[in-house]
């Protein structure tokens, strides 16, 4: 049954009543009453959240689809979206229910005809606090499905999963905004996490941060506070220490506890996070999976960049971040951003790129009060060794979401720059190589084999050239101001790779004076058909703007359109090559207009809005 594509014609007033009636004839549309009181006097409160009542009038009816699917389907065939087969499973005794607010489906689940669960969505449309009462009464609200229950007494079918991906396509396609939902069985609270739904109340990740250290420390096990501190998504917790298993009981209905509860059930070893997760307490969740946008795009971002002070007068401050952040709210971009948590990453990850007694040496001079560290244009302050990793782990955040496939592609504001830091050098603003730490820890530990990196900022990313110079399974392609009138002096053509990597490097200095014309000719004749030869798993992008014709720092004249042509023709890439799978971080840019609008752009055609 086709589901109408994101800017189709809503179904006219006289489909959707042929839907009703034709539901209505069938007794498959029903009121709801949803008073707990009345609920529970009528003996319906063993786990029913709703009792059947009159049929609503037409007018309501109509009122409540429109209001929650925006016509958008026809009732009948949401029905049948719904109930199809999956496997050996179906749907059968399923109705749709109408309650004051909300669409309520409720059906029992059979495997091969015979009963094997039950399930109860609800459907509602909401108003989204960030936009307020306004937005709501002109009708901009929070499309929400509400994941009311689903049992299974089947274990391990692999129903319930892709019954899951096919609701989130179909939610998606019809406009809903989120999932949520409480975990609270024992395989749910695992099952959630794994499938990238969140705790909606941030408290419980600190809650269950603690927790999981507590049980760390009285299991003995070789966990490091830092590996703790990275937690930020309940995902995190659901894949976390794998390679650690941990004993537990499992009761004969499915429930998990720690191994040392003296309950019955038979004991098995598991891994800690999921461990953990199922042993744990429930946590309401949510899931975004549409953004008003063709594309879920993740913004991450933290107070904490703007701890890296530097002298008066340097160009790369924290205003940089300030202006940024203004022009996001400015632009209402924020309202369909998906934002992410950056984390300061174990040094583990940071000395894959950068040796050990360079960054050592960092946090001596930064925590020392040097005030400079290796040459004067790096300016530091006690904030910016811990800065430079929470910029460093804001990209294995932005990784890690793209990954997971939480966001589509991702967005990095973080700060100190990284892309001119060498293997054990530091300069032009640059400590740590955020793009660099980014791909080695993508193929470290999301399995990544091909990363293509693509560095527009003015300045030749000479840090990130050097770092991969020697690897074939890293492409390194730079659109820089020519060497011989711009920092750093190197990122000329002939510099192309050395070793197994000859070949991997691309070059593209660009004479002073160059505009969006020649920069868009450029990019389509020689940047696509290198990344079209390299088929790369991930895209990381060193996006610096201070190409635009309003930076004083660079005398190239770009405009905003380059940057929206060069993340167009990215995306569009990347949907061929690996799934759209971009993570974007900032570089330079350092005009206080030019700035936040080369950005906006930037983020509206990662979404893939004009």
């Amino acid at each position: 049954m086709p589901i109408p594509e994101e800017n189709a014609v809503p179904r006219s007033r006289a489909e959707i009543v042929r839907g009703f009636d034709r539901l209505i004839a069938d007794g498959k549309v029903h009121g709801a009453e949803l008073n707990p009181s009345i609920i529970k006097k009528s003996g319906g409160g063993g786990g029913a959240s709703f009792l059947a009542a009159p049929l609503p009038p037409r007018r309501t009816l109509l009122s409540r689809w429109e209001e929650v699917f925006r016509n958008r389907i026809a009732p009948d065939e949401f029905l049948e979206a719904l109930s199809g087969r999956i496997q050996e499973y179906g749907h059968g005794d399923n109705f749709l229910l109408f309650g004051p607010d909300r669409v309520i489906y409720d059906t029992q689940i059979l495997h091969s005809g015979m009963p094997a669960g039950n399930m109860t969505l609800n459907f509602r449309a909401e108003r989204d606090e960030r936009l307020g009462w306004k937005a709501y009464l002109a009708g901009r609200r929070l499309r929400v499905v509400h994941i009311e229950q689903i049992r299974l007494r089947e274990r391990s079918s692999g129903y319930a999963s892709a019954l899951f991906h096919r609701y989130e396509k179909l939610f998606r396609d019809l406009g809903f905004h989120r999932f949520r939902l409480k975990a609270s069985l024992s395989v749910g609270k695992y099952y959630w996490a794994k499938e990238g739904f969140d705790c909606s109340d941030k408290a419980d990740i600190g809650r269950m941060r603690e927790e999981l250290r507590t049980l760390v420390r009285s299991l003995g096990l070789p966990v490091s506070d830092e590996e703790l501190d990275r937690l930020n998504h309940a995902y995190d917790f659901a894949m976390f220490r794998r390679d650690l298993k941990v004993p537990t009981r499992r009761g004969s209905e499915g429930y998990y506890s720690p191994a040392g509860k003296e309950v019955p059930g038979e004991e098995i070893s598991l891994p800690l996070g999921k461990a953990f997760l199922l042993c744990g307490q429930p946590w309401d969740g949510h899931k975004v999976i549409y953004t008003d946008t063709p594309r879920r795009t993740g913004f991450v971002y933290s107070e904490g960049h703007l701890s890296h002070e530097v002298r008066r007068g340097h160009k790369e401050n924290g205003n940089r971040l300030v202006w940024l952040m203004k022009g996001v709210y400015r632009e209402e971009l924020h309202q369909s951003l998906v934002f992410l948590e950056p984390y300061v990453p174990g040094l583990e990850h940071i000395h894959r790129v950068h040796s050990p007694s360079y960054v050592e040496a960092f946090r001596r001079a930064a925590e020392g009060g040097a005030g400079t560290f290796a040459t004067r244009d790096c300016s530091v302050s006690a904030g910016s060794y811990r800065a430079a990793l929470l910029a460093a782990g804001g990209v294995m955040a932005g990784i890690d979401a793209v990954m997971n496939g939480r966001v589509e592609n991702a967005f990095c504001a973080v700060r100190p720059p990284g892309h001119h830091a060498g293997k054990a050098s530091a300069t032009g603003f640059c400590f740590l190589n955020n793009v660099a730490v980014g791909a080695a820890y993508a193929r470290a530990v999301h399995g990544v084999e091909r990363v293509f990196i693509l560095d527009w900022d003015a300045h030749h990313g000479n840090g990130t050239q050097e770092i991969f110079e020697d690897d074939p399974m890293v492409f390194f392609c730079s659109i820089h101001e020519h060497p011989s009138f711009c920092f750093p002096g190197t990122g000329r053509r002939t510099e192309t790779g050395r070793g197994e990597g000859e070949g991997y490097t691309l070059n593209l200095p660009l004479h002073p004076g160059t505009g969006d014309r020649e920069l868009a000719e450029m990019f389509d004749a020689e940047v696509v058909p290198a990344l079209e030869r390299f088929r790369p798993d991930l895209i990381l992008v060193s996006a610096g703007f201070d190409a635009h014709r309003a930076d004083p720092i660079a005398e190239l004249e770009l405009t905003e359109a380059s940057y929206v042509h060069m993340t167009g023709r990215l995306c569009e890439l990347a949907e061929k090559h690996c799934r759209g799978r971009i993570v974007s971080v900032l570089e330079g840019g350092y005009d206080r207009a030019s700035l936040p609008c080369s950005a906006a752009a930037h983020l509206r055609a990662l979404q893939g809005r004009s």
